[in-house]
């Protein structure tokens, strides 16, 4: 018997339990819904950044490093460069990014190469590319190890081992048929499990001597998107692994159970792990529609307050179209007094420069009257809500005051 013979192909799973089967339903439908939703060219971009430097973030967070997401976004925007002796932190954001970004778009392209040892050591050299001054000498970039490892309470398989037990993982990974029969329209559910688990696994094989939770990240992020899931949301699990990291060990360590004896135990309990991957993903992907949603939403209320208004306006009219616009842009929570209409933007200030308050308040209340604001108490707020016409005895409406 061998040390670890609990890392089979395919992995056995076994029955999944009625809150998995709930989570596949309701993951299927929130990426369907996301996949559906129209965006301008501008917003997707922007998402797509964003969303972007969070996964970079986690990914990098996750293995101890200590750069803030701002700082992140910072480096990938180009507006940050670090100095010498943080750099190798700047060159594990932009190995990431760049792993990320050249794998998301041979794939967005229609890429159908296989997975296999070759394709893992690739990615296994972008992602460690040039930061040999901080591996041990033992790691070779690109290639498996000839060595043990032990990762926390962890023990990597054998070595000797390694390169037949990648080769069985990528057979895997390259076999289509996911969902069991009869569980076709699940197709798309099981894909996500598939990722889950495939980055269970390669964790479990531990075949490079340092990047394997990168690469394990990574190759994750690559089923999801060969399986149809938006590139935004590609990035989530590692969002929340990184949000929960020490639960994220926890479940790791207790699915492939105490090396005894020396070996582990032949049946492992994966479940555990995938029902706590799926309840975080699932969370992750409602944030998202609702985030975009809000953004949907604010380009929609501006193009209402752009049809509202003629097309050759007065300086009064271009005053007041500014005062809609800008205060469908505002996230305070509270509605905006008029004594501080000044301070809300840039383009106010300068309109409002040479404007008395009572002008302000005409301007307000012109734009009361033409249904885009509304007052509360003694302040407005943006009056988005008529957008949702359809729903206004369903639910409470959101204003974009509060997006």
């Amino acid at each position: 018997m061998g040390s670890h013979d609990f890392i089979k192909f395919p992995p056995r799973l076994g029955a999944l339990s009625p809150k998995i089967w709930l989570l596949m339903g309701d993951i299927q439908s929130q990426i369907k819904q996301l996949a559906g939703v129209p965006m301008p060219p501008e917003s997707s971009a922007e998402l797509r950044s964003i969303y972007l430097s969070k996964g970079v973030h986690a990914t990098t967070a996750i293995e101890g490093s200590t750069l803030t997401e701002l700082e992140v976004r910072a480096i990938l925007d180009r507006r940050l460069t670090l100095p010498p002796s943080r750099e190798y932190l700047q060159r594990e954001v932009e190995n990431i990014a760049g792993a990320l970004t050249a794998v998301g778009r041979e794939i967005l392209l229609g890429s159908q190469e296989r997975f296999s040892l070759d394709l893992l050591n690739r990615w296994h050299r972008l992602i460690l590319a040039g930061l040999d001054e901080t591996l041990d000498p033992s790691v070779l970039v690109g290639e498996l190890r000839q060595h043990n490892v032990v990762v926390g309470r962890y023990i990597g398989a054998p070595p000797s081992d390694c390169r037949q037990l990648v080769e069985e993982f990528c057979a895997w990974l390259n076999d289509e048929n996911v969902a069991p029969a009869g569980h076709e329209r699940y197709k798309l559910a099981w894909q996500v499990i598939k990722a889950i688990v495939a980055h269970m696994m390669l964790a479990f094989i531990h075949p490079y001597g340092d990047g394997n939770g990168r690469l394990s990240r990574l190759v994750e992020f690559a089923i999801l998107l060969r399986a149809g899931v938006p590139d935004i949301a590609a990035h989530l699990l590692s969002n929340f692994y990184n949000s929960t990291r020490t639960r994220y060990r926890l479940q790791l360590q207790m699915a492939h159970g105490e090396f005894v004896d020396g070996s582990y135990p032949t049946d492992i309990n994966m479940l555990d792990f995938v029902q706590y991957a799926l309840e975080g993903y699932r969370d992750l992907l409602v944030e998202q529609l609702e985030e975009i949603h809000e953004q949907l939403l604010v380009v929609i209320w501006h193009d209402h307050i752009h049809r509202v208004f003629p097309k050759q306006m007065t300086p009064t009219q271009q005053r007041r179209k500014q005062l809609a616009l800008s205060l469908g842009d505002t996230d305070r929570e509270a509605p905006v007094g008029a004594a501080t209409i000044r301070e809300l933007t840039p383009a106010l200030a300068a309109a409002y420069a040479s404007k008395s308050d009572r002008t302000i308040n005409r301007d307000l209340n012109a734009l009361v009257g033409m249904n885009l604001l509304k007052r509360e108490g003694d302040g407005y707020r943006s009056n988005s809500e008529i957008l949702f016409a359809f729903f206004a005895n369903v639910r409470p409406l959101p204003s974009l005051a509060e997006t």
